[in-house]
This record gives structure tokens, C-alpha cells and sequence, in this order.
């Protein structure tokens, strides 16, 4: 959401948040209305935009438990998503809130982008909900994915004594937030198989562990995403499990007995399976997890034991391997990438000027590789990539390829997103030439280079490359129609034609 913050930039959200601190604090059950209004929200039901009484252009998603009133306090969740799709949170988190009593709010507002935008939308939001409902004030945890993990992180920190818990989906901290023992909150992580931040979130569990904060990290089978609904369901009960051990919430032990027996169930089944290093993982958490609330002795014997192994050596091995892999071959990707654009830019600017003067501009080597052997050499490790990506069994060199294949996508795609908000059209359009190249199969890619040039006035080749992109894949009518970037050829009789070919088609 806030992408990465300088400590500085973090700084100001604080001020931005005052309001919502002195909010939490004093939001108290008489706070919320004494009796259910019929145009409140209905618990039970997912209200997929709530007006902010105080700002009426900021709006959440927001699901209360059917068993929602006033009369006592219900812990909160409080999610971001980077594009603005506060329901998509609240519908993955909607089973575990109803089972365990949770209300939960997604922001319709917060998305990656200026961390003015973002920030307001926290406030808003969080500041709106304590108002209307009856909030535990011990128990406000944020949530967020990708970008709107790290800023749940920020934000965390900077409301520290109010937020008890994070729960980040597909990306850890933000810059200039590092795992201390003072964080002052828990942190449970969820990361898919075949995200490409997946080694980052393997790297922050031992960050994490050496600063001895309370801690999980979930990996689910999956990619760059929210955590699904069932993920979803055991963050919300781990958070409950923390909650017990710090006097948050009253002890259940038949609470704590049930998902001790249900997670050693899954190791010994594990074990059994002869999938040893899954078991040693899981046993792992069993013991972080349930420490001071059971007794874990028997769990500690098994993980010395089942760590002495010869199968867990090797997959520890290899899931090093794995990570020093991957940022190789993106370290190889990107490189050759950065040289051909800073060619293409400097073309674009011309030698000498001001912006071209780039440390990629330089290559201090001795012969230079011409722009068609870097080309070649960029799509022949691409097209290896691709061919070990669409392999059909789940293996790690398949997850490893899907991992850097939607790296370079996605920064793409924050790239030129981050030249077109500067309005430096012709510098998005050199860039993304470039990626088109590399990627000449991607839709996407091609879809994003029309929109450079479509609001850099280069009418025709906006609407060639958008042809370039429906006969890569591209199909979405509605969406083209809607896309305000498009608006300098909307009245285009070669526009018209496109759509209309399109809707042929559908």
C-alpha cells in the first residue's frame, strides 16, 4: 500500500493517527449505539461500503458476527489491501470472524500509491469503526497484503500500546520497521509457495525467532495473494491463542487442548506420510505456539531429534539453495533489464541530460554488449523461466521460476506505474518498449505500454499496442471502456473498432 517508507516518511503518519489513538482509548461500550439502527450495518452480513460519518469519501467493507451488540466488546480486524478492495479481506476473514467473534473492516480507500492517500484511509476508517461499534480496545490487530502488510507494520509501531497483533499476507516489514523485542505487537505472516516474496518471509521468521517476538509464518500452496479463507481462520485463532498468553483475553482450555491435539494430529500424520521435514516444521510451531499455555517437553524432544536428520539437513539445505537461487537469476534479470533501459532512456533524453545520468547509464566494462545480444540473452533465461513455470507437477524449481517470472512483472508494473503518475509519459513508454521485448507474450505488459502512450498523446501507437494486447490475452471489454487512461482515443474510429471486435469475441 505505502510501498517502502523512509523512517522519516513513517514518522508522518503518526500525526495523521493522533485522532484515531485518542479514539481507541476512549471508545468504551456506551460509546457504540445503544440499540442496532436499521440503517446500520447488519451483522451477520458482509456491507460492502460503509460511509465514514466524518468523511464521506472514505468507505470500508465490514463484516460484524451475527451475534453483534452493543452491550459488550468484540475484538477488531482492521485490513488493507493495495487496490483499494476492502471486501476481498473481509470476505477471507468473514468464517473466522463469526466463529471466534471478530469484527472486521477492510478499507475501500488505502492502496498502493501516495502514502498521504493511504494513511487518511487508515484514520478514517479505524476512527469510524470505534465510533459506531463496541471495540475491545486490547484486542485491535491490522492485517494487510503486499504493500499494505508493510504498512499495517508502520502502523503498528507508530500506535504502539494499541495495536496487539499484525497479520501480513505476502510481504513483511516496511522499511525502517526492523523485528526488535520492543515491537510491542505479535506478528503472523502467511506467504503462498509461489510468491515472489517468499524468501523475504522465510528471512523474517529467523529475524523474528533471533529477536525472540511471537511470532508465525503460514506458507500456504499458492502465489503473490491474500491468505485463503482457512489460513485466514488459523492467523485468527493463533492471534487468540497470543491473546491468552498476555492476559488479553480469559484462558479456554478446551480451546487451547483442541488446536494443540488438532496441530500434533498434523505432525505425526506428517511423520507418518515420511515427510519428515513437514513435520519437523510443524512440530516446530507447535512448540513456539503453545509455549506457557501446555506442557511442550515431548514436542521439544521430537524437533532435536527429527533436526539431527538427515532429511531435514537437506531440505534446510536446500531451502537456502533455493533462496540464494532466486536472487541470482533476478539479480541477472534485472541487471541486463536496467542496461537496455538506461540505453532506451538516454535515446529518449538524449546523452547529457540531467535524468539520464543514471548509475545504469554506466557500464564500466570493457567491450559493451550490443542492445540485440542483451535482448537475446534477457528473453533466452526469460523463456527458460517460462518453460520450467508451466511445468504441470509442483516442484520447487517450478515455485522457484513462478517466484522471478512475477517479480519482474510486477516491478514492471510499479515502475511504470510510479513515471506515469509523474506524468513522464515518454519515460514509462521507453521502459515498458523494453519489458515488451523482453516479454512479448505478456498482455499485460503490452496493456500497460498503450496506456503510455495513450496519455502521452501518441494516439496511433496507443491504439496498435492495445491491439497487441488483446491478441496476447487481453479481453476484459467493460474494463477497457472504463479505463479513464484511454480517454484521448476513446472517440478514435480505430478504438471503436478495437472494442468492437472484442465484444465479437466475447
Amino acid at each position: 500500500m505505502l510501498g517502502i517508507l523512509s523512517s522519516m516518511r513513517i514518522q508522518s503518519i503518526l500525526s495523521l493517527t493522533l485522532f484515531l489513538v485518542m479514539a481507541s482509548v476512549t471508545a468504551t461500550p456506551g460509546a457504540a449505539a445503544a440499540a442496532f439502527m436499521p440503517d446500520e450495518p447488519q451483522p451477520g452480513r458482509i456491507a460492502e461500503r460503509v460511509v465514514c460519518k466524518n468523511n464521506s469519501e472514505q468507505t470500508y467493507a465490514l463484516y460484524l458476527p451475527s451475534k453483534y451488540s452493543p452491550d459488550r466488546t468484540w475484538p477488531l480486524i482492521a485490513a488493507f489491501d493495495p487496490g483499494a478492495r476492502g471486501n476481498l479481506p473481509v470476505e477471507r476473514f468473514k468464517e473466522a470472524a463469526e466463529r471466534y467473534g471478530f469484527i472486521v473492516c477492510g478499507s475501500n480507500n488505502s492502496r498502493n500509491g501516495p502514502m498521504r492517500g493511504s494513511a487518511d484511509a487508515a484514520q478514517a476508517m479505524l476512527a469510524d469503526v470505534t465510533a459506531r461499534f463496541a471495540i475491545d480496545e486490547k484486542r485491535v490487530y491490522l492485517a494487510g497484503f503486499s504493500g499494505g502488510a508493510r504498512a499495517a507494520t508502520a502502523l503498528a509501531v507508530w500506535l504502539s500500546g494499541h495495536v496487539a497483533g499484525v497479520i501480513g499476507c505476502g510481504a513483511g516489514f516496511v522499511e525502517g520497521v526492523n523485528p526488535s523485542s520492543t515491537l510491542g505487537y505479535v506478528y503472523y505472516g502467511t506467504v503462498g509457495t509461489e510468491d515472489f516474496n517468499y524468501p523475504e518471509m522465510k528471512r523474517l521468521d529467523r529475524l523474528l525467532e533471533q529477536a525472540r517476538v511471537a511470532h508465525h509464518i503460514e506458507v500456504f500452496d499458492g502465489g503473490h495473494d491474500w491468505a485463503p479463507s482457512d489460513v485466514c481462520l488459523g492467523a485468527v485463532e493463533w492471534i487468540e491463542l497470543q491473546a491468552m498468553k498476555s492476559g488479553r483475553r480469559a484462558r479456554d482450555d478446551a480451546f487451547i487442548d483442541r488446536l494443540f491435539a488438532s496441530a500434533e494430529l498434523i505432525a505425526n500424520r506428517s511423520e507418518t506420510a515420511g515427510d519428515v521435514y513437514e513435520a519437523y516444521l510443524t512440530y516446530v510451531n507447535i512448540a513456539a505456539d503453545f509455549k506457557d499455555l501446555k506442557a511442550t517437553a515431548e514436542i521439544e524432544k521430537k524437533i532435536a531429534l527429527l533436526k539431527g536428520s538427515k532429511a531435514v539437513k537437506q531440505a534446510l539445505s536446500r531451502d537456502r539453495d533455493q533462496e540464494s537461487e532466486q536472487a541470482r537469476r533476478l539479480k541477472e534479470i534485472f541487471g541486463l533489464r536496467a542496461k537496455l533501459r538506461s540505453r532506451a532512456l538516454n535515446s529518449e533524453l538524449g546523452e547529457g541530460s540531467p535524468e539520464s545520468a543514471t548509475p545504469q547509464a554506466y557500464d564500466p566494462g570493457g567491450d559493451q554488449p550490443t542492445r540485440e545480444s542483451m535482448i537475446g540473452d534477457l528473453r533466452r533465461i526469460i523463456s527458460e523461466l517460462k518453460r520450467k513455470s508451466d511445468a504441470k507437477e509442483k516442484s520447487p524449481q517450478r515455485a522457484l521460476a513462478r517466484r522471478v517470472l512475477n517479480q519482474f512483472l510486477v516491478s514492471s508494473f510499479e515502475q511504470s506505474r510510479m513515471l506515469l503518475f509523474a506524468k513522464k509519459y515518454d519515460l514509462a513508454a521507453a521502459s515498458l518498449e523494453t519489458d515488451a521485448e523482453a516479454m512479448p507474450d505478456n498482455w499485460r505488459i503490452w496493456y500497460n505500454l498503450a496506456c503510455a502512450y495513450a496519455l502521452g498523446g501518441n494516439k496511433r501507437r496507443a491504439i496498435d499496442t492495445l491491439g497487441k494486447a488483446v491478441e496476447k490475452g487481453f479481453g476484459n471489454r467493460a474494463a477497457l471502456e472504463a479505463d479513464s487512461q484511454f480517454d484521448s482515443i476513446r472517440d478514435e474510429p480505430a478504438f471503436r473498432k478495437l472494442l468492437e471486435g472484442m465484444k465479437q469475441k466475447q
